[in-house]
């Protein structure tokens, strides 16, 4: 039997946090990064302080900690600005991630959801990388409706991310989520019924990470 530590990445609005709790409710581990790095933002943490620092008070919201959506909105069109924050948040939110792996290292399969997985340089961190990805009309559709996104801001957001057919590239496995929750429960069942023969089987292959 070997361990695998697998980790969950994919395209803006294709569902990965879905596909995160579907996984758990198989009764898997998985961590979540976004929920993590929320606690980055309280006050008292470490990266609270290193954000106020370099970017001013005017990022602390009414209820004392840093407001995601004044973060979102400085960061968005400034990639200088972007990197800053990643560069304070990213290595916090992983050390939380190895802890995790480590406390589940008896676990078979363990999983982490990683929205900016590429981004973050983090592949090496990984036994397996899943993409999640759909359809770009897909993805605009869910985010107006879900979002509450004007057409505009969803295109813009979805152009934003690494390019969708790069993420595939760079994939060990990919789940396409364009179709129903029952749809995507069926493709659930099948990559975990081949991930559990993998480990149980020792038969893990090494991944080639492309150029």
């Amino acid at each position: 039997m070997i361990h695998m530590k697998i980790g969950i990445t994919g395209t803006i609005a294709s569902g990965k946090t879905t596909v995160s709790i579907l996984f758990k409710r198989r009764g898997m581990p998985v961590f979540n990064c976004d929920n993590y790095s929320r606690m980055a933002l309280h006050a008292g943490n470490p990266c609270f302080q290193a954000l106020i620092e370099k970017f001013g008070d005017s990022l602390i919201g009414s209820d004392g900690d840093i407001d995601r959506t004044k973060l979102a909105e400085l960061i968005f069109h400034n990639e200088e600005n972007r990197k800053a924050v990643n560069a304070i948040i990213h290595p916090w939110v992983r050390e939380g991630m190895m802890k995790f792996f480590a406390s589940h290292e008896n676990d078979k399969l363990v999983f982490a959801e990683v929205p900016l997985l590429f981004e973050a340089g983090w592949l090496d961190d990984f036994d397996r990388i899943c993409v999640v990805t759909c359809k770009k009309e897909t993805a605009v559709r869910r985010m107006m409706e879900d979002r509450d996104y004007t057409e505009e801001e969803a295109l813009a957001r979805y152009d934003s991310q690494i390019d969708p057919e790069e993420q595939i590239r760079m994939a060990d496995d990919v789940i396409w989520n364009d179709g129903s929750l029952t749809e995507l429960d069926h493709e659930i069942n099948l990559y975990t019924a081949k991930l559990r023969k993998e480990a149980r089987n020792g038969s893990e292959t090494e991944r080639h990470i492309p150029e």
